[in-house]
Formats: structure tokens, sequence, C-alpha cells
């Protein structure tokens, strides 16, 4: 009996060894969860989500599920970007680019009143603190220039200075302020349409993972579920300029192998490190000859979306308005607002409209002066906190939300023996669980 039991270990695994050490890459054991908040549906949250799969050691769409939630709930819990500056945000019921909008936001943002609104919160606008110490400086010149003038140049005679010169001047600023800030918006719009198709591109990629690479290997098709989930949090904390926003706790919840995570945060670009990821296993799939040609060529195409994003927001990032059509501007501008108080005060207007004037006119050009630099580096007022969580959502929702089988699909059993979608989705908020019947969650 030895030597049958010799023979049978010798020729137990020929064909394991080159796919086992990829797929031993891909069983993460969910690390440990401490100070974790209830769960939605009720369920307490306060050690360590357990594996409920056969093999221990394997990844499930619960213990996916779960450490999502820790993510969506405590390690980015927060309603709003705590990395944007408060001045950008303004207070929790300001609307905000920074935020995405609901439907009760539009109506009250397009409502009739929004005049009266603007002009009694005028002491706490955002953009005038912004502008405040420009506005202080052109005030202390103006009173000084009108002081100049009524005790050395009106001794004698009041002159009679024409602004058609001035206002000549004034058209060009208008002209170059006007160019700058639609660049500016340009930009933004730019932005946000990048990190739209990053909500879309991470979400197609998770429904071809689910439904092409899912059947076959669970436990590679989750592996990469957990990186794309990864993606948006790991393209913001690489175009935002912030110290605050650190991913190792996020890469380390979500990637509990520890050979992963620690090959992502090794990276330099840990977003093209995602994408290297993917196509690695597409790669030794399709050696394998267990995807098809077309389903190769879906996913990457999708995993080429993903690096495009990343080439296309770092061009952006990395490159401002031309830096010598910005300076010729501000030297315009401040040259114009020197002149413009001395000019309006010999043109026979006394002290109180000549101050008045010259600080309404400081304030429209200083203000869109200023508007045009904040939207320059579109990636500080993006709301990126709540697209990065969208994703994750998409994510996850392509695993744990998968449709039922069609007529005549072999499917096999689940190894989460027979969850509901509800204990499945306990990531999903308050909200997000209230608007779905508890009878077609079941």
């Amino acid at each position: 009996m030895p030597w049958l039991l010799a023979l049978l270990l010798a020729g137990a695994a020929p064909g394991a060894e080159s796919f086992g050490s990829l797929r031993s890459l891909a069983s993460p054991v969910s690390a440990s969860r401490l100070h974790v908040a209830s769960a939605p549906n009720g369920e307490a949250l306060g050690t360590a989500p357990q594996s409920k799969s056969s093999g221990e050691g394997a990844d499930s769409l619960y213990n996916f599920s779960r450490d999502v939630q820790y993510v969506l709930h405590e390690l980015r819990g927060d309603e709003f970007d705590p990395c944007i500056p408060k001045h950008l945000v303004g207070r929790s019921s300001t609307l905000s680019y920074s935020k995405t909008w609901t439907l009760d936001d539009w109506e009250y943002h397009n409502s009739r009143k929004r005049y009266f609104r603007y002009l009694l919160n005028f002491p706490h606008s955002r953009l005038a603190r912004r502008i405040m110490p420009q506005q202080l400086a052109l005030l202390a010149w103006t009173l000084l220039s009108v002081w100049i003038e009524d005790q050395f140049v009106f001794t004698f005679k009041r002159p009679q200075i024409p602004l058609s010169s001035l206002g000549t001047i004034s058209t060009f600023l208008a002209f170059l302020l006007t160019l700058r800030s639609n660049s500016a918006l340009a930009r933004l719009n730019e932005a946000r349409n990048l990190w739209s198709k990053v909500v879309l591109n991470t979400r197609e990629m998770a429904q071809l993972i689910s439904a092409f690479v899912y059947p076959i290997d669970k436990q590679l098709a989750l592996m990469l579920g957990r990186h794309v989930a990864l993606f948006g949090w790991l393209l913001k904390s690489q175009l935002r300029f912030s110290k605050k926003d650190d991913v190792v706790e996020l890469v380390r919840a979500m990637l509990p192998d520890k050979r992963d995570a620690d090959y992502l945060l090794s990276q330099r670009q840990k977003t093209a490190a995602v994408v290297t990821r993917i196509r690695q296993v597409l790669a030794h799939l399709g050696k394998s000859h267990r995807l098809t040609t077309a389903e190769e060529i879906a996913l990457d195409h999708t995993a080429h979306a993903l690096s495009d994003a990343i080439t296309s927001t770092g061009r952006i990032r990395a490159s401002p308005i031309p830096t010598l059509y910005t300076s010729h501007t501000s030297r315009l501008l401040i040259f114009y607002l020197f002149c413009l108080p001395p000019a309006l005060h010999m043109s026979g207007l006394d002290v109180l409209m000549t101050t008045l004037l010259t600080m309404v006119v400081g304030f429209a050009m200083f203000g869109l002066d200023e508007i045009s630099h904040l939207f320059e580096q579109p990636f500080r007022v993006i709301p990126m906190y709540q697209m990065s969580k969208r994703s994750m959502l998409a994510v996850t929702d392509s695993f744990t939300c998968r449709p039922p089988a069609l007529a005549g699909e072999i499917r096999e059993e689940e190894e989460e023996g027979g969850m509901t979608q509800r204990e499945l989705t306990m990531y999903w908020s308050n909200k997000d669980m209230a608007q779905v019947s508890d009878n077609l969650m079941e």
C-alpha cells in the first residue's frame, strides 16, 4: 500500500501547478475589522467578517461584500470629501460643484428666489472671502489716491480727465479674462467627463468579469473585482494634491492577500498596476483557452479604456493654462485697477462714488480671475470622492446582483449557500435599502 500512496501523490497535480501559482494569488483571507459600525440592515459588524465559502482561506462574495461595506461606511464613511478645503465646499447646506447633486438640490438651485438668496448670503460668499485680501488692498489704494489728489492735485483747479483711454484698456482686459475663464471651464468639463467614463468603464469591466471570468474561476474573478473596485480611489489619490488622502489602509482592507497589497502599494502608479494585474489574468486565461477570443477582446478593450483615463486625467493635472497668458492678464488687471480710482475721481466723482465704483469693478474682475484659477485645476473641485464611491458600488453590484440564470444555462451552485441579495448587499446605504422592496430582495 505505501507504493500505491506514493504513486497517487506523484501523479496528483501535473496540470495544477501552472494554474495554481496564479490562482493562489487570488485567495485573500479577510483581515480583521475592528470598531466597525452596524450594517444598514441591522447586522452587527464589530468583528472581522468570516468567510462562508467551503474552502478555508478562499475568497467569496460574502467577504467581498463585507470588505466593501467596511470601506464605504468606515474608511470612507464621510458624506463629503474631507480633502477638499472648506472654503470650496462651504457649509453642509451650501450648493457646491464639489458635491453630487440630487433632485432637491436642482429644484433649490433653479428657484426664482435665488436672486434674493444670493444677496442675503453675500456676507458668507466663498468667492468674496477668497478675494477679500485683493479687495482690501484696492480699497486702501483708492482712499490713498483720492486723498493725494485732494491734497496736492486739486489745490487750485479740478482737472477733467476723460475715461475713454482707460475704457480701451478695460475692453482688452475683459477679453483676456473671458478667454481664460472659458479655458478653465473647458478643462473642468473635460475632467468631469473623464471621471464619468471612469465610473462607466469600471462598471463595464466588473460586469464583463462577472459574466466571463466568474463562471470559470471565482477566485480570480473576485481578485480582479477587488482591484477594479479600488481603481477610482487610487485615481483620486493620484490626481488630488493632498497628503491626507492616504490609500494604504484602503488597499489593505480591499486586498487582504499581503502579496497583492504589497505589490500595489509599492508601485509608482497604482492605477496602472491595477490595469497590469487585469491583463496578467487575461493573458493567463487566454493561454489556457478558458476565454474565447471575443471575450478577451472585450475585456482588453475595457482595460485600455481604464488606461486611457489614467493618461488623460494626468495630462490635465500636469499642464495648466499657459503661464505667459496668465501673467499678462494679471499685470494688465493690476495696471487697470491701479489707474481706475484716480481717473474716476479726476472725472468729477466724489470720494464715496469713486470708492463704490472701484470696489464693484474690482469685485467683478478679481472674482472672474479667481474663478478661472480655481477651475484651472479641476481635480480640486470635482466630486471625485462621491464618484469613487459610486464606482465601488457599481463594481460590487456587478458581482452580488447577478441576474437569474437563463433557460438552459448551466450555473454552478453558489458557494454562498443560497444567501439572499439583501445579505450580499449589506454595503448598501439605508436609502438604497428603503428603495427596494424586501420581497424583491429575498
